[in-house]
C-alpha cells in the first residue's frame, strides 16, 4: 500500500503545483500613482474602450491531459469531473508565492560551507538499504461507507462514460474488460479484478481521490456493462476488493 500512499500524495503535489502555475494573468499594470494602465495599447482620449474579455479559467486537465504517466492522465479525468461536481467548480488558483533566493554559489577557491547536521553518505560508502513498505494493519473485509453528494455526482459521471465507451456491447471476458477500462485513462494500478458474476466479467476501479471515497463496480455482461458507484474507507490500508457492498 506505500506505492499507493506515494502515488496519491503526488497526486496531491501535481495537483496544487499545476494549479497554482496555471494562474490567470492580470490585465494592465499599476503606475507608482496607483492607476492602472494597459501598457503599450492605452486607449486614446475619445476613442471607445475595447471590451475586455472574460477570462478562461485553465484547468490541470488542460495540461495533462496527454501525459504519457497513467496517474497524471487520471489525475486530470479526476480534475475535469470533480469541476463539473464541485458547486461553484473547484478553487480557483492560488497566488503564486514569490520566487526564492537561489542559493549562494560556490565560486573557485572558496568552497561551500558544510551545513550543519549534514548526515550525507560519505562518496565511496554503501549505500543504505531501502526501508520496507508499510504492511497494511487491516484484513479482512470492511463494509461499504455512504458516498457524500460531490462523490455521487462523480461516480454517475464516471459511470456514464464508461457505459458510454462500451456501447452496449460487453466485454468478452477480464482481459477485453481491463484493456477497455486502461483505455478510459484509469491506470491499471487502480483496476481490481474481482469474481465473476455468473460467468461475467467484473472489476472494480479505486477512485478514492484527494479524501473520497469513491469507487466503481464493472461487470460486463454479453450485451451491456452495468457500473455500479460505491464507497470504500479512504484510509490507504484498505482495498477496494475487500470492501463488503450492501444488498
Amino acid at each position: 500500500m506505500g506505492t499507493m500512499r506515494t502515488r496519491n500524495r503526488f497526486a496531491k503535489i501535481v495537483l496544487a503545483a499545476a494549479l497554482a502555475g496555471m494562474a490567470l494573468t492580470a490585465c494592465g499594470t499599476a503606475d507608482p500613482s496607483g492607476r492602472t494602465t494597459a501598457g503599450a495599447s492605452a486607449v486614446e482620449p475619445g476613442a471607445k474602450p475595447k471590451p475586455t474579455p472574460t477570462p478562461v479559467r485553465s484547468l490541470p486537465s488542460d495540461a495533462l491531459a496527454e501525459h504519457p504517466d497513467p496517474e497524471m492522465r487520471f489525475l486530470a479525468l479526476s480534475s475535469r469531473v470533480l469541476d463539473g461536481c464541485v458547486p461553484g467548480g473547484l478553487p480557483q488558483p492560488p497566488s503564486v508565492p514569490p520566487e526564492d533566493v537561489p542559493p549562494p554559489q560556490n565560486l573557485p577557491g572558496r568552497p561551500m560551507p558544510e551545513e550543519p547536521g549534514d548526515l550525507s553518505v560519505p562518496s565511496g560508502a554503501p549505500e543504505p538499504p531501502p526501508a520496507p513498505e508499510p504492511a497494511p494493519t487491516r484484513s479482512g473485509p470492511v463494509e461499504e461507507v455512504p458516498l457524500t453528494a460531490v462523490d455521487k455526482c462523480a461516480g454517475d459521471a464516471h459511470a456514464a462514460r464508461v457505459r458510454t465507451a462500451f456501447d452496449g456491447a460487453g466485454p468478452a471476458d477480464y482481459p477485453a474488460l481491463k484493456k477497455k477500462l486502461t483505455s478510459l485513462d484509469y491506470p491499471p494500478s487502480r483496476i481490481h479484478r474481482m469474481p465473476d458474476h455468473g460467468g461475467a466479467p467484473r472489476a472494480r476501479i479505486d477512485l478514492r481521490f484527494m479524501g473520497g471515497n469513491l469507487a466503481l463496480e464493472v461487470t460486463g455482461t454479453p450485451d451491456q456493462v452495468l457500473v455500479e458507484p460505491f464507497g470504500a474507507p479512504e484510509t490507504e490500508d484498505v482495498r477496494v476488493t475487500d470492501v463488503k457492498r450492501k444488498p
